[in-house]
């Protein structure tokens, strides 16, 4: 399996890049909790209610300590944690929540290991290879230039 992207063109005007092209991610299907549960089950000795069970409630707990401004670390997979998205203040004085937080977002970092070159090898992303997807939409047989592993 691949990576699908597509190539499409910086259009804005402001931009620094405008005018380049860019590969993007294309992401064909989501894949939801319940499916989830049903490929867990398949794999293991628990039943799908038990496993729908665990991750409804790891969903919850997760939400509990994302809230009280924890970082949750799931061993073997990754961590997460809550962002701000905040607009800048001259003065210390002058900021306020109210006025400079004006968002937040979920930040996931997934675990890693350090090679013997010292190089760091990030969980899920080591093995990726990536495919042009106009090449599975018209049928073109995979071009060594446009599929990678990055």
């Amino acid at each position: 399996m691949a990576i699908l992207y597509k190539i499409l063109q910086d259009t804005r005007e402001n931009s620094l890049t405008s005018g380049q092209w860019f590969a993007r991610a294309v992401h064909t299907q989501a894949i939801e909790l319940e499916a989830m549960a049903h490929e867990i089950e398949e794999n293991v000795s628990v039943k799908y209610s038990d496993v729908s069970a665990v991750l409804i409630e790891l969903i919850n707990v997760m939400n509990r300590h994302l809230n009280a401004s924890e970082r949750v670390v799931l061993n073997g997979f990754g961590s997460f944690k809550i962002g701000l998205k905040t607009k800048g203040s001259l003065r210390k004085e002058d900021f306020s929540a109210s006025k400079n937080i004006v968002g937040s977002r979920l930040n996931f970092c997934p675990e890693w290991k350090v090679t013997k070159e010292g190089h760091r090898i990030r969980k899920f992303l080591n093995d990726v290879s990536v495919r042009n997807i106009e090449e599975i939409v018209n049928g073109k047989k995979a071009d060594d230039d446009n599929n990678a592993n990055p």
